[in-house]
């Protein structure tokens, strides 16, 4: 199913730049996974802990996992046509920003900015996994 999320992304030519915290590149990983994916995928960083987001993006906060900073982590990369900031507590541990489970992505594309959280309630390893195809179907849904 992600493939073809992939596949659908891929052919609207438009150019993806992401950053991920919680996700840790795995959003990058699958957009880049099928052959010409060069074409839309501009790259993305990975900024686990608040001095990366600061260091790489010039983010700063005391609530790395917050809605606040997801805005400004899209809003601090490349001006393509879709970028994406996803951050979040994926368990067991957490930091300050949002309750453990919970995923909070920034998308930003031409027909502006949207906020989306999502809820996961299983361990970190299938979190991760489904935060990160949560987030690449409502990219498929969003972009066109």
């Amino acid at each position: 199913m992600a493939v073809k999320k992939c596949k659908k992304l891929l052919r609207t030519h438009k150019t993806l730049v992401t950053v991920e915290s919680c996700t840790g590149g795995q959003l990058a990983s699958w957009l880049n996974i099928l052959p010409g994916s060069s074409k839309s995928f501009f790259g993305g960083y990975v900024v686990y802990t608040a001095k990366a987001k600061e260091d790489f993006l010039g983010v700063r906060t005391s609530q790395p996992t917050s809605m606040d900073t997801a805005i400004k982590l899209a809003r601090a990369l490349p001006k393509k046509d879709v970028r994406v900031s996803v951050v979040g507590n994926l368990g067991p541990s957490w930091e300050p920003g949002s309750s453990k489970g919970t995923v909070i992505a920034c998308l930003i594309t031409e027909k502006g900015e949207r906020l989306l959280v999502k809820k996961l309630n299983h361990n970190r390893i299938k979190n991760r996994w489904l935060s990160t195809y949560w987030l690449l179907d409502a990219l498929a849904r969003e972009v066109k």
